[in-house]
């Protein structure tokens, strides 16, 4: 996966770039009286082509790698909802409890869901740790 990023900074072999965030709306801003503002995020590459402040390089990055974050951040904690909501039926027969099955079944959902925010914070920490999901410089001064 290809992408457009300014360099904000050098620092020893590294640079800090900010990247625009891809977009479903289709850019057309100027058109668009959406309101949305176009906001980018920083990422640290390793200045394997001596780029300088100011410059706008061609980053990439496996594809596989972004979809299987992707999946971590958006589909797991939606299947830890679910989990947590139907194996809340299953205690709530088990343990025979004296509570509304619907909001016992939402509440349970909800800290299944609050758990996978945990366990996506420490994978996120691993795959930092790990440089799982790298980004290389591949061009500069693109136009």
């Amino acid at each position: 996966m290809e992408n457009i990023g300014k360099v904000i900074e050098t620092k020893d072999n590294f640079a800090k770039l900010e990247v625009r965030r891809a977009s479903a709306c289709g850019e057309k801003c100027s058109s668009c009286k959406g309101g949305c503002s176009t906001t980018g995020i920083y990422v640290n590459v390793e200045n394997t082509l001596d780029a300088k402040p100011g410059d706008f390089v061609k980053i990439e990055t496996e594809t596989k790698s972004i979809m299987k974050v992707a999946f971590i951040v958006y589909l797991f904690p939606l299947f830890m909802l679910i989990l947590g909501i139907f194996s809340s039926f299953f205690i709530y027969k088990q343990f025979n409890i004296r509570f509304s099955s619907e909001v016992f079944s939402f509440l349970v959902g909800l800290l299944f869901m609050g758990i996978s925010y945990i366990i996506i914070r420490i994978i996120d920490f691993i795959y930092q740790s790990k440089g799982k999901l790298q980004y290389k410089i591949i061009k500069i001064d693109i136009s």
